[in-house]
Order: C-alpha cells, then structure tokens, then sequence
C-alpha cells in the first residue's frame, strides 16, 4: 500500500492518483506510531483527486534522522573508497525534513557546494533496541523517498564561517531532508526486492542505480544501528546513496535547480533551490 500525506488528509495512491481517506483524524505519524498503517488499506474514501490538487506533506515528521554513510558500491568507486566493514552513521535533527514540492534555501553563509544524494529512506514503525537482523523487518513501517542534501563545505571543515568538519550540520540545515512523496508499506516493500533509483537535475541525469548495490541490507541497518541508541516509531533512516553524486565531478547545486529523485514503486520526490532570502536587521 502507497500512501500520501496531503493538505486534504490521508490519501492513498492508486493508478498514478490519489484516493483521498474519508476519516478525518490523525496523520499518518499517528498511525504508525500506533502500528496501525494496515488498517488504512480497508478505509472508505470519499473522492479521487490529482497531485496537482493537493499540497504534499512529508509522510513522516522524525524525532530523529539516521544519515548512513557510504553504503552504496558504485559511490564508494567513485570517490575510491573502499567498501566499510561497519555501517558509517550519524544523527541530524528532525527539523531539517520538508515535503516534496517545497523550495529549498541554498544558505548564504554555505551556497557555494551545496550538493544532492537521491536515497530510499526508511521508517521505523516500533520502538526497538538491539533489534536482531532476522526480526528486523518487524520493526519498519515502510520506506519512502529522499533527498540527502549536503552542504559538502561544512561537511569537510571548508567553511570559513564553520572551520569545523561537521556532517551533522551540514546535512541538518533546515529543509535539507525533502521526504516524499509517500511511503510505501512494509508489507509491499519487502517484497519487491531491488527497486531502482535515479536523480536528475534539470532533467539531466546524474544517479542511476538500484538498491541491489547497498553494501549492508535494511535488516542489518536497522540491527547494527539499534545496538547503539533506541529507534523509536517514526524516526527515519537514510540508507545511503549511489554513485554520481556532485562532489565526485565537483557539479553542485546552484539557485533554480530543479533535483527529482524517483525511486521504483515508491514515487518521485522533486524540490527547488532557492537563493536565501537576506535575514532582517534585528535592533
């Protein structure tokens, strides 16, 4: 089951639409929290409308986003890495996520290397900890589509105004975690294997990969993760990126760029970069 969460409710997609859920309630964060996402697929809807009708909403607000590293063959050939022996994690806040469709702030103080990573996120759907890898499904509610924006400056301890390297902070700045734009029900994604990702900008692509290239599988993310801090409903997990990032070719992103991540079965994600608006004076 496909579902969207949209500025008329809970909907689910159906033939490339949207079926909007007759209940009015909770978000989806209440029903996965409460673990009861299967129970949305019996609803009754009350009309169909298109993506254009409705303004999406993340399908999730986080507590907390785990940002996996490195996990992708083609991207650790690329940057002549070689493979981890250990998922490379770290944590950022959920304050970064925004929905698929918003403009996104190139930050005047980081603009210059700002860079784009297409990733399947997944969503936790039961509170956990040293969950073992054969249960680990149990514990994902499903995953959707994201869009691991870097300010790769920051990240590398380039950045006059931050000479530090933090990659929690570079990935962390508000709107840098577009989610979207829905999520896919474990039940379903489980079962379809490899799913192919792509990321274009501007219509140029630039990643194109399947999850068949993860060096550690969902189940072992979410095990290995869980041995170090408790994954609560809600919190999302980054899987990692394929190879064709802009660091490796030194292409970033500029003001107007237009970043689609589409992801097999899931959907597609697509986001605006925008020049910073200049901050008021303050007295």
């Amino acid at each position: 089951m496909l579902l969207a969460q949209t500025s008329q409710g809970i909907a689910r997609v159906v033939d490339g639409g949207l079926e909007l859920i007759a209940r009015v309630g909770p978000a989806l964060d209440y029903y996965i929290a409460a673990g009861e996402l299967a129970g949305l697929a019996h609803e009754a809807t009350h009309g169909a409308v298109s993506w254009d009708e409705v303004t999406l909403a993340p399908p999730v607000r986080p507590g907390k986003i785990i940002i996996v590293g490195l996990n992708y063959r083609d991207h650790a050939a690329e940057i002549g890495s070689p493979l981890p022996t250990f998922p490379r994690f770290h944590l950022i806040p959920g304050s970064a996520v925004t929905s698929g469709g918003s403009f996104i702030a190139l930050p005047g103080f980081a603009a210059e290397k700002i860079d784009y990573e297409g990733e399947l996120a997944i969503v936790i759907g039961r509170r956990g900890r040293d969950i073992a890898e054969s249960s680990a499904w149990d514990y994902v509610a499903g995953g959707t589509v994201a869009n691991d924006i870097s300010a790769r400056d920051i990240q590398m301890g380039e950045n006059p105004e931050f000479p530090m390297a933090s990659p929690a902070l570079a990935k962390g700045l508000d709107g840098f975690k577009p989610l979207g734009p829905a999520l896919l029900t474990t039940d379903e994604l489980r079962d379809r294997g490899e799913l192919a990702l792509t990321t274009r900008v501007n219509d140029e692509l630039r990643q194109s990969s399947t999850t068949a290239e993860l060096v550690f599988t969902i189940p072992e993310l979410v095990a290995r993760i869980s041995s170090f801090l408790t994954l609560e409903p809600g919190d999302v997990v980054l899987t990692g990126t394929p190879g064709g990032v802009g660091l490796a070719a030194g292409r970033f992103l500029s003001d107007g760029d237009v970043v689609t991540v589409s992801i097999e079965h899931i959907g597609t994600l697509t986001n605006t970069l925008v020049t910073e608006r200049p901050k008021a004076a303050t007295r």
